[in-house]
């Protein structure tokens, strides 16, 4: 099963993953070789987000790519903005100058945990009308 990317933390995208899976801990622990205490430990956030390593693992017991989790695809966009420190200056002054709707081409609404950025095309309402 294809999960589409989640915007929710890491801890609670597991969560959702397990479940859209039918998984349990146990089931996540005896497919990634990740003891089910440190992966309780990781989505309560006694622990960090894990490593790219340990993430992949995860994400292959689980059945989905490691870019499902947004923390992965964070590591990625910043590996590129270093590496093209060109590109991180534009967006950065694009950024000053008119913020993240610009620099999207976007309206961004006032909610972004909830993955709420629409098509500066989209004509419906953002939450809260702004």
């Amino acid at each position: 099963m294809s999960l589409p990317w989640s915007t929710r933390p890491f801890g609670e995208a597991l969560r959702d993953a397990l479940e859209a899976q039918g998984m349990s801990f146990r089931d996540l622990e005896s497919r990634s070789l990740v003891p089910v205490g440190n992966l309780h430990d990781h989505v309560s956030g006694k622990r960090g987000v894990p490593g790219d390593d340990l993430l992949r693992r995860i994400a292959d017991g689980v059945h989905v790519e490691p870019s499902y989790f947004r923390e992965w695809r964070h590591r990625r966009l910043v590996e590129a903005l270093e590496a093209h420190p060109d590109v991180e200056l534009r967006l950065w002054r694009r950024l000053e100058r008119g913020g993240f709707a610009t620099v999207l081409g976007a309206r961004v609404d006032s909610t972004p945990a909830e993955g709420a950025v629409r098509p500066a095309s989209d004509p419906s309402p953002s939450p809260g009308g702004r």
